[in-house]
């Protein structure tokens, strides 16, 4: 994943801190093209505060207050791009894992 955001990978590193340079790059390419989201998120989306869930909608493009169905909606019409355009790639591969993570660091950064 790293890789595919253009950081440079150390020959020795750090998983954690490998992940943590790689969140402000998602966030940067979600603003550009937006976040490759799918229904299969929806329990992640909905567990957030709304301020976190508006910060997502606001890289998708979307007018606050967002709700998880119009986050959704819209990451599938990126993510249909994706398999389109990028298939197998690992932004998208990992994103649900680190959308808790990514709509923190949006949030603060919009702030």
């Amino acid at each position: 994943m790293a890789a595919d955001l253009d950081i440079c990978i150390p020959e020795t590193f750090d998983a954690k801190t490998l992940i943590e340079q790689c969140i402000p790059r998602i966030i940067e390419r979600g603003m550009e093209e937006g976040l490759p989201i799918s229904k299969y998120d929806a329990e992640e989306l909905a567990a957030l505060p709304q301020a976190e869930l508006d910060a997502l909608g606001r890289l998708q493009g979307l007018k606050t207050p967002t709700t998880v169905a119009a986050v959704i909606r819209k990451g599938q019409r990126v993510y249909k791009w994706y398999r389109r355009n990028r298939p197998d790639n690992p932004v998208a591969l990992m994103l649900p894992m680190l959308l808790p993570a990514v709509a923190r660091a949006a949030h603060r950064s919009a702030q």
